[in-house]
């Protein structure tokens, strides 16, 4: 097995807390390498005391499971091409809405419970019956989105979850006609971008991590122990190491100080095709520090009003949704 040969594949859920059997050669969903589905169950040791120097068989606990996907923030189509970026459904897991207009697909945080999903990984092998196939159900996500300009220039969303595990992998073949989608990642260059209401911070890298606390809930008359998948709660928060500049130019301190709720965006590539909007993004520390000898901030803030969205081409002009299928596989 190779780990470069792995397949995911991810679907929204039809009903909440039951997790999908069959899932759709459609429903590929590229990810980095370190993505993973892994057990997170607990094992109770028994110990009696009995006269003797032993111990009784262990007891396996609720089939939890953690759930990490990392993927590069992209568009997979153009304007009115119908065309969701595979990650898109990963993101309404997240109890965010989607919608579509202008020729995007708009995802915004919801107070509306939203999604749940599965996720089927295959380990790297191509032969029939060669790969060891995981699954996990009824998952729920906390998403961070990341842009570092001075390093690799990409952004992407690390999603962190938990869910429901089916169990121990079994054998089965990865399904056939997978078509991957070419679209190239799009690199942080002629970026525009405002932080707290500011166009003129120079941002090495910025980062939004929405904090969601994330819950397998308990089901006891379920063989495995786990129901459905929740989040309690949201706290967005923002970071940014940006270059020191003269306060003409750029004070993030007094903006702490005035408690200014400000409009943070981020818009790059050559035609719009991903741009981020927080309109009440507020700062709340700022440290001083250095970067390959150049004098940084450190800048940390939080998103207020549940106020974010995130644009991606590929949506209708209008508002509309759409749907794809494609031949199926199961195991």
């Amino acid at each position: 097995m190779r780990d470069a040969l792995k397949l995911f594949l991810f679907k929204k859920q039809s009903a909440a807390g039951t997790p999908e059997t069959s899932l759709l050669n459609s429903d590929v969903i590229e990810v980095e390498p370190g993505s993973k589905i892994e057990p997170d169950v607990g094992v109770t040791e028994i110990s009696m005391v009995s006269g003797s120097l032993d111990q009784d068989a262990a007891v396996i606990g609720r089939y939890k499971c953690n759930c990490n996907l990392t993927v590069p923030i992209r568009n997979f189509g153009a304007k009115d091409s119908l065309v969701e970026p595979d990650y898109g459904a990963v993101l309404e897991c997240c109890d965010f809405a989607k919608s579509e207009n202008n020729g995007y697909y708009i995802y915004k945080p919801s107070n509306t419970e939203q999604s749940e999903g599965t996720c089927w990984e295959y380990s790297g092998s191509k032969t029939a019956s060669g790969s060891l196939l995981t699954k996990a159900g009824n998952l729920k996500f906390s998403p961070k989105f990341t842009f570092d300009m001075s390093g690799d220039a990409i952004a992407k969303i690390e999603f962190t979850g938990v869910g429901q595990y089916a169990g121990a992998p079994t054998n089965a073949t990865q399904p056939a006609n997978v078509v991957k989608n070419r679209t190239a990642v799009p690199p942080l260059r002629g970026v525009t971008m405002q932080i707290n209401a500011d166009a003129d911070y120079r941002a090495l890298n910025f980062e939004i991590d929405f904090n969601q606390d994330t819950e397998a809930t308990t089901l006891p008359s379920d063989t495995t122990g786990v129901g459905k998948g929740k989040i309690g709660n949201r706290k967005a928060k923002f970071t940014a190491k940006c270059y020191r500049e003269v306060t003409g130019t750029a004070d993030p301190e007094a903006a702490m100080f005035a408690l200014t709720e400000g409009l943070s965006s981020i818009s790059w590539s050559s035609s719009g095709e991903c741009v981020i909007y927080a309109n009440y993004t507020q700062i709340t520390k700022v440290t001083t520090s250095e970067e390959n000898g150049m004098s940084t901030w450190d800048i940390e803030g939080q998103l207020n009003r549940n106020d974010f969205e995130f644009r991606v081409l590929g949506g209708c002009s209008s508002s509309s949704s759409s749907s794809s299928s494609s031949s199926s596989t199961s195991s």
